[in-house]
C-alpha cells in the first residue's frame, strides 16, 4: 500500500526533519509504554494539547500536562490497559500519524476492549505539542493530508 502526500516537496532538509519527527514519535510512545500510560513528561511540550474525536464521551480539547493526565486516566478508568500497541508510524511531513491498538477489559460490563486508534502528532522544539485522536487509520491519514 502506497501513501501519497498532497502538496509535498522533496528537499533533503525536509526529508531529514521528517525522519527526525518519526523518531521523536517512536521515542514518545516507547517511553509511554515503559511507564504507562503517561511516560516521560519531558518528551511533551508544556502546552501539550490532546484533541478528542467528536464521537468520544465528553469529547473536547485538553491543554496542559494536568488536563492530559486527567483525560488519559479517564480512559484507564474505563478499562484501557494503558499500553499503546503501535502498529505503524506514518511520516506526514511536519506531523506523524501513529496507528495503535488499545486493549483492555471494560470496567462496565467486562467486555473486552480491542480497538484501532490513531493520533496525528505535531512536534515543537523536539517535544510532542499536539495529538489529535481519530477512530480510524483512514480518518487520521486524511487529516494529515495523506491518501492511500
Amino acid at each position: 500500500m502506497a501513501l501519497l502526500r498532497m502538496d509535498r516537496s522533496t528537499g533533503d532538509t525536509e526529508r531529514a526533519m521528517s525522519e527526525e519527527t518519526v523518531e521523536l514519535a517512536r521515542r514518545y510512545y516507547e517511553a509511554a509504554n515503559a511507564d504507562p500510560p503517561m511516560g516521560d513528561p519531558s518528551l511533551r511540550h508544556p502546552d501539550i494539547e490532546l484533541v478528542d474525536p467528536p464521537e468520544f464521551p465528553d469529547a473536547g480539547r485538553h491543554v496542559g500536562e494536568d488536563a492530559l493526565r486527567r483525560r488519559v486516566e479517564s480512559f484507564v478508568e474505563l478499562g484501557w490497559d494503558g499500553q499503546y500497541r503501535v502498529e505503524e508510524y506514518v511520516d506526514a511531513g511536519a506531523e506523524v500519524v501513529v496507528i495503535w491498538k488499545g486493549k483492555g477489559q471494560s470496567k462496565h460490563g467486562g467486555a473486552p476492549i480491542d480497538m484501532t486508534l490513531a493520533h496525528v502528532c505535531l512536534f515543537e522544539e523536539g517535544k510532542v505539542r499536539r495529538m489529535k485522536q481519530y477512530l480510524s487509520r483512514a480518518e487520521a491519514l486524511e487529516a494529515a493530508g495523506l491518501s492511500e
